[in-house]
């Protein structure tokens, strides 16, 4: 699959970080990419896109980022989704939450352009999306 087809779902309750990564992402070249402002909406999207990768931030009101994992992990059209955990949340417990939980990798906050570019091209790669 090009990146140009390659469906990106990009999840956080802080518009600019959304923006912030959208924009990243399509620097890298991917061009379909969905903004949701929380889980709930993030769900709305996954029935109505085709989504190949999620990139969620863990601390989002009312449902944060580990339920909409757990939600797509759970769910037999979206358990194969690749998802990125985004966070501030450095604590090893938590991290090892998150993949216990299914997340394919994790991001840490504050974000740079090399640390995205090697997590999405890294995940999409091994899950064989590119």
């Amino acid at each position: 699959m090009l990146r140009e087809e390659v469906g990106i779902l990009v999840v956080d309750d802080v518009n600019t970080m959304r923006i912030q990564i959208r924009d990243l992402l399509k620097q890298f070249g991917f061009k379909k990419i969905t903004l949701a402002a929380g889980t709930p909406e993030a769900k709305a999207a996954l029935e109505t896109e085709t989504i190949h990768l999620i990139m969620a931030d863990w601390h989002m009101e009312p449902l944060d980022g580990m339920e909409l994992l757990r939600y797509v992990r759970n769910h037999p059209q979206h358990k194969n989704v690749c998802f990125i955990m985004v966070t501030a949340e450095g604590v090893k417990e938590k991290v090892i939450e998150a993949i216990r939980s299914g997340v394919d990798n994790y991001l840490v906050k504050p974000l740079t352009p090399v640390e995205i570019q090697n997590k999405v091209y890294g995940i999409l790669l091994k899950k064989q999306v590119l």
